[in-house]
């Protein structure tokens, strides 16, 4: 009988070598992606919820956590979206009109990141 094969374990040397590659490659491509214009995105992602509450008829407190979709609006440049790793899971990104208030906003931010 045919068996699959296993793989090997990386050594710890070859695992802290291979994540310094994946950063420097990372930043590599960050350099290619635009950090001149301001742009609003609406970003869907699979997170998880929780919710805390009182039983009424028990009057005994629980809490509720669960996997499910959340939705953020993102302003700021494509390569400030890029590098954030607040968010995981992105499933679906959409062009958002970007308001004046929103622009004021992420100018007061030091024109970081500004996820609402």
């Amino acid at each position: 009988m045919d068996r699959i094969p296993t793989p090997t374990p990386l050594t710890t040397e070859e695992l802290v070598e291979m994540q310094k590659q994946h950063e420097l490659e990372r930043q590599e491509r960050l350099l290619t992606y635009d950090n001149r214009i301001v742009e609003a995105k609406l970003v869907y992602y699979k997170g998880t919820i929780s919710a805390v509450g009182t039983h009424s008829y028990l009057n005994k407190q629980f809490a509720d956590i669960k996997p499910g979709w959340n939705s953020v609006v993102m302003v700021g440049t494509e390569r400030q979206r890029c590098a954030d790793e607040t968010i995981d899971n992105i499933t679906g990104t959409y062009s958002y009109n970007l308001t004046e208030e929103m622009l004021r906003e992420y100018e007061a931010n030091d024109k970081k990141l500004l996820i609402i």
